[in-house]
Parts: structure tokens; C-alpha cells; sequence
């Protein structure tokens, strides 16, 4: 498993930056108020921030970021002083210089070379001063009770707020394609319109929802490049996956989908966002979050999508661990197992077992994890066992003696088997035993219903079951008494 990881997170070390004709970069930076002796350059990539360059302040109080045999991705980038972060910029030029004050950054900001921070302070600028009118108005409407006044200062913020968004849309027209334009429109959300009535004159409740969630990406530009040296990108990202999808994997197979399917318009952007996105499914330890690496790896990297990203054995690793993974995703027939009882004379399938729920337990004697499961596995066998509950429990380790006294010293009376002799099943492979123990819990017909959890969380899924197949457990059946009553 950590094998993997390891590859799955170097893919993010293969990303090119935008070349360049000019080569080499000057930045030049002074801040009335350091004077710090050493002061750094940070860039923005994906989800994090890292360092790009240092400088040391000369002797008229500038810091020079200067390096004649590199050039700086455009994007944003930050200025950094004892360890935070004093400003932002952007860097549209590999020749820059910035003048600001330390207590008055951006009204003071002065800027030479390039054009994005001529833009986007502009923008900023315009904001500030509208912000400081809303201000006073609600200090105004505050300090009355008249309601003439009142409804006056409304109609002024009215008035304030139909004019800030009038200054927005022609921004965004007059520097149509500009950085700083799709920058200012990447941090935005939708904005959701009143829901329509229906006949009877109730409303959709859910038509904000839906709403935002069809046009989320709408304004967000993916063949803009820069935008992924931003947090922007990282962040809305986040946010479409976490908050407008259900946390289960057919709905966040849907979501990658359509982010995927968005990223396609800049190779980098589909790169980064199919790298992350990898990344997080496979290492996320939410129960069947598997499948959606799974189906990210057999619809995207199976199909050739990111065969001029990787070489061949990057791509052959993800493609080995996703055939692994495919037969044990939540909602398949899980493998068939086939190994020894303790005497190495009969042999035992899993598929022989004739149970509502079965268990398959793999562990080991040795394990120090087993230790402590099998104790409580076997409490809860003895709880649930004349409830259609069969263990069928799997050594990892060939017969042994230590099985052996672990079994009879724990009275481990469900179905225990295991390689040994000259016999070896695959069993390893087929259940991606990594680690141990390994937890399953089969339905009727093998299909998988749950994986991979500790004791106490199966005990939780067995009951859940129960509750919904019928079955009366213990105060299950005061429960259930109870509803009935409730319903009669």
C-alpha cells in the first residue's frame, strides 16, 4: 500500500511549467517597514504554497529576487516576511518592481512591469472605496428610527449594490481574458436567482440547491493556465466535491466526471486535477471511496489519457492496483477462498458457507491488531450467531502452532482454515491482504456489504441490517415493538 502512495504522490513532480521565450527574472520589492535581513518568494500550485526564491535586503532597502537562468510561471505568488505572508501579487512579467507600506499595503501599492497588478488593484481599489460607502449607510440606518430614513438608506444600498455589480460585469468585458479577470471570476459562486413558483404557488425548496450546484463552474475558465498557480482552483475544488455530492462513490464518480470532463480544455489543469484526484480517492479511508479510484483509473489511465504524462511503469502500477481492487468494491460477489481446516485434511470454500451474513475474517496470530480483534470478533460471534451470523475465518500465515493455540485458547468455534503442506491458495492476492486483519461482511449471495472496518463498526453494519431485513435482536426487539405500537 505505501508503495503505491509513494507513486501516486511523485505523478505531482512531473508537472511542466509554461515556457517561456524570455529567460531569466528580476522582482524587486520594498516595504516601508521591514527590515527583515532575508525575505522570500512563494508560488502557489494546487492545493499548497512553496518557496520559489529568497532575497536579502541591500543597502537602499530592496530585496531583488534576480536569477538570469529561470523564469517565473505566471500565477500568483507571495511575498514573505518572517515566516507570513505580507502580500500577494501577480506575476504576468519576468521583470517586476513593487512599493508599498507595511501598515498601509494596499492603497500605497505602486507597481512597474506587466499589467495584472495595475488590473487587479484597480479592482481592489474600486471595492475598497465602495465598501467604506456601505459602511457609513449602515452607521446611518443604525443611528435612526425614522422610517423615511430608513427606507431612504435602503434604497441607497440598493442603488450601491446594482452599481458595484454594473463596475464588475464591465471589468470583466473590458479585460475579457485577462488574469485578473478569470481570477476575480474563479473566486466567485454562483449567484442563485428566486425559485420559481409552481401552480399551487409553493416553491421548489431544492432549486437553489440544484441551481448552484448546474452552473458552479460556470464562470471558471480551465484553459486558463494561471489559474492553477493560484489557491483558487484548489479550493472550489474542494468545495464541489465535499459539499454539492453525496459522500458515497456513485455520486462522487459523477462529480470527478464532470470536473474531468471541464479540466480537459488545459492539459495541465486535467493533469493536476487527475493526479489529485487519484491521489485522494485512493488514500481516503471512507468505506468504498476505492471505487472511485477504481473507475478513475480503468476510464482515464486504462484509456490512454495520461500515457504522455507517466511512463509506462507508473501507468502499469496504477492499472495493476485498480484490477486488484475491482473485485473487492462494495456491491460485487466477492473471490471464492479455498484453504485447510486445522487438521490440513478437508478442505474449505467460502462459497460452501450457507448463511445470511457471512464474515470473512483473515488474520493472524502473530498480528498485534488480531490480538485484540479476535477476542471481540468472537464476543460478537456468540452475540449474533443464532441470527444467521457464520464467521469464516482465514489464517494469513500458513498452518501453524500459533494459529492453533490461539484458536483453542479463545474458543474460536466458527470456520477456521488456512494454507499449509504443500498446499497454497491465492487468497493473498484475490483479498489485497497488505495488512491484517482484513474484514468482510457478505450477504446471502457473497455479494460484499461492507469492508475493511473494526469490530465495533461491523457490530453497527450487522445491526443496521438486521433492522432492515426484519430481524429482531436483543433490545432490537423493544425496538421494533415499539413501531408496531406506534403504528397501530
Amino acid at each position: 500500500m505505501k508503495k503505491f502512495l509513494i507513486l501516486v504522490y511523485s505523478l505531482f513532480l512531473g508537472f511542466s511549467p509554461i515556457a517561456f521565450a524570455q529567460k531569466g527574472y528580476n522582482v524587486e520589492i520594498k516595504v516601508d517597514g521591514i527590515e527583515d535581513s532575508l525575505t522570500y518568494l512563494a508560488y502557489y500550485f494546487g492545493k499548497g504554497q512553496y518557496y520559489r526564491d529568497t532575497a536579502e535586503i541591500n543597502s537602499k532597502g530592496w530585496y531583488v529576487f534576480n536569477r538570469k537562468k529561470d523564469t517565473l510561471e505566471h500565477g500568483m505568488y507571495s511575498f514573505i516576511s518572517d515566516n507570513a505572508k505580507v502580500f500577494d501579487f501577480m506575476v504576468d512579467d519576468q521583470d517586476l518592481k513593487i512599493e508599498t507600506q507595511l501598515d498601509n499595503i494596499i492603497p500605497s501599492m505602486k507597481f512597474e512591469g506587466g499589467k495584472e497588478n495595475h488590473l487587479f488593484m484597480e479592482y481592489m481599489n474600486y471595492l475598497n472605496a465602495k465598501q467604506g460607502v456601505a459602511k457609513e449607510l449602515h452607521e446611518k440606518k443604525g443611528a435612526t428610527s425614522d422610517e423615511k430614513e430608513i427606507a431612504k438608506v435602503d434604497e441607497e444600498l440598493l442603488a450601491l449594490d446594482a452599481e458595484v455589480k454594473a463596475y464588475i460585469k464591465s471589468f470583466h468585458e473590458k479585460y475579457q481574458g485577462s488574469f485578473s479577470s478569470n481570477f476575480i471570476k474563479a473566486i466567485a459562486y454562483p449567484e442563485t436567482p428566486e425559485p420559481p413558483k409552481n401552480e399551487d404557488g409553493s416553491i421548489d425548496s431544492t432549486f437553489e440547491f440544484r441551481y448552484f450546484k448546474k452552473h458552479f463552474w460556470d464562470d471558471f475558465d480551465f484553459s486558463d493556465q494561471r489559474l492553477l498557480h493560484t489557491s483558487a482552483y484548489h479550493e472550489k475544488l474542494k468545495y464541489f466535491l465535499s459539499k454539492l455530492f453525496l459522500q458515497e462513490a456513485d455520486s462522487l464518480i459523477e462529480a470527478v466526471d464532470i470536473v474531468l470532463g471541464k479540466a480537459k480544455a488545459n492539459e495541465e489543469i486535467m493533469k493536476y486535477t487527475l493526479t489529485f484526484l487519484t491521489s485522494k480517492y485512493e488514500r481516503m479511508q471512507q468505506m468504498g471511496m476505492d471505487a472511485v479510484f477504481v473507475h478513475l483509473a480503468k476510464n482515464y489511465y486504462m484509456k490512454g489519457v495520461a500515457d504522455e504524462w507517466y511512463d509506462e511503469k507508473q501507468l502499469a502500477k496504477i492499472s495493476e492496483r485498480a484490477i486488484a481492487l475491482d473485485p473487492l468494491l462494495i456491491g460485487k460477489k466477492a473471490p471464492n477462498i479455498v484453504v485447510k481446516d486445522t487438521a490440513q485434511k478437508k478442505y474449505l470454500q467460502l462459497f460452501d458457507v450457507d448463511a445470511p451474513y457471512t464474515v470473512v475474517y483473515i488474520w493472524s496470530a502473530t498480528c498485534g491488531h488480531c490480538k485484540v480483534a479476535t477476542p471481540k470478533l468472537k464476543k460478537l460471534y456468540d452475540k449474533y450467531k443464532d441470527y444467521g451470523v457464520e464467521i469464516f475465518g482465514v489464517g494469513s500465515e500458513f498452518e501453524n502452532e500459533d494459529w492453533l493455540k490461539f484458536i483453542n485458547k479463545h474458543d474460536l468455534n466458527w470456520i477456521n482454515g488456512s494454507d499449509g503442506g504443500n498446499y497454497k491458495s491465492n487468497f493473498r492476492t484475490t483479498y489485497d491482504v497488505y495488512s491484517t486483519p482484513q474484514t468482510y461482511l457478505l450477504d446471502k449471495d457473497k455479494k460484499i456489504l461492507a469492508k475493511k472496518m473494526n469490530i465495533e463498526s461491523l457490530e453497527k453494519i450487522l445491526r443496521y441490517y438486521f433492522q432492515r431485513d426484519g430481524i429482531e435482536v436483543g433490545e432490537m426487539v423493544f425496538k421494533n415493538e415499539k413501531k408496531k405500537q406506534e403504528e397501530e
